[in-house]
């Protein structure tokens, strides 16, 4: 360990950590992981190649740090909306929020998407997983549709697994884009709007929830949301 190293306050400490990952979050969507290499983010955050080091023992550490952070930061962001409306946690208005979250940030659209021209070996995991099954949203996704189908949000006709299925295909294909008929035109809004409206009219029942059971719902629902959120950074 440098005498810089020793030297530092834990507050210049996280600035310096926080001005790495910045850096690296702009080589990585602008050339993707595979060519983006140590020495080129000591240089965007001007400081040395040491020192990146000292903060993260590999490039891969680094980047699945910040896979994590943003992450974190989105569901967060998710819980606040939430934590203000409670029928920000209905099905249709949730998955159009995370959808909105991930449109706005081309990192956590990546890692949805499993894109691998920017992720590169960070699609998957060590452990031979697509990379946003690792960092829990699927084990997310199927505790929210187990909270909606307690409080009658959704009709428990359909087994859990088709409805679980149903939303990730339908996040995944708003997100990645059409292919006979791309959504690049559309503002990101709208194609938020049309999300919601599938999700509403292929899982929601038809009844509106009364406020004490909205508010229940709303209840677990933020839990869910804040348990995901916390473990990316236990």
């Amino acid at each position: 360990m440098t005498l810089d190293r020793l030297a530092a306050s834990p507050q210049a400490d996280r600035e310096r950590a926080e001005r790495i990952l910045a850096a690296a979050r702009e080589l990585l969507t602008a050339w993707g992981y595979k060519r983006v290499t140590v020495d080129e983010i000591a240089r965007r955050a001007r400081i040395g190649k040491g020192t990146v080091y000292l903060h993260w023992k590999t490039k891969q550490a680094l980047f699945a740090e910040l896979l994590r952070r943003d992450l974190h930061k989105a569901l967060g962001d998710v819980a606040a909306d939430v934590g203000q409306d409670p029928s920000a946690a209905l099905p249709g208005r949730l998955v159009r929020e995370v959808f909105l979250r991930q449109a706005g940030d081309p990192v956590i659209r990546a890692v949805h998407a499993g894109d691998s021209e920017i992720l590169g070996a960070l699609a998957v995991s060590p452990n031979g997983v697509p990379v946003i099954q690792e960092l829990g949203f699927h084990a997310l996704l199927a505790r929210l549709v187990d909270v909606w189908r307690a409080h009658g949000l959704v009709a428990v006709t359909a087994p859990a697994t088709d409805q679980i299925y149903t939303i990730d295909a339908v996040l995944t294909g708003f997100i990645t884009g059409g292919i006979a008929v791309p959504g690049e035109g559309l503002r990101p809004d709208h194609r938020a709007d049309l999300l919601s409206h599938t999700i509403k009219a292929a899982l929601e029942t038809s009844a509106e929830p009364d406020e004490a059971s909205l508010r229940a719902a709303a209840r677990d629902v933020l839990a869910a949301l804040i348990a995901a959120r916390d473990a990316l950074v236990a």
